[in-house]
């Protein structure tokens, strides 16, 4: 204003910044474990876990799976709990049938990824 008398005003603003999905769920370790011979259907082998940076949820929410993939050679031998990471037997092995299966776990987060080409998946 640059009239006779000078007229102000101020104003205060806040922002609030909104967390976009764009970090991936990291494994914070590998596992190689072991199970018995003859041990029932059901045991516990493992629990698997992973951090997303993501500051909010369900951007942060880390859910697990089995790799469905004819190159995942335990995926019909084992199951996981999607939400704990925990790891169960779906068989009764045996060590003379087969020694050791390789088995790959996926952790994904729980939202649409904010990356580019993501095309609306979750960051895995």
């Amino acid at each position: 204003n640059n009239g006779p008398q000078q007229l102000a005003s101020e104003a205060t603003i806040y922002v609030v910044l909104e967390d976009v999905n764009d970090e991936i769920p990291l494994f914070t370790e590998r596992e190689q474990e072991t199970v018995l011979e003859g041990e029932p259907i059901g045991t516990k082998v493992t629990q698997v876990n992973a951090i997303d940076k993501d500051g909010t949820y369900p951007n942060n929410e880390v859910l697990y799976r089995i790799v469905d993939s004819p190159r995942n050679e335990g995926r019909d031998f084992y199951e996981i709990r999607e939400r704990t990471g925990e790891i169960f037997t779906r068989v009764e092995f045996d060590r003379e049938e087969k020694q050791a299966y390789a088995l790959e776990v996926e952790a994904r987060d729980g939202a649409a990824s904010a990356r580019p080409n993501a095309n609306g998946r979750p960051n895995t």
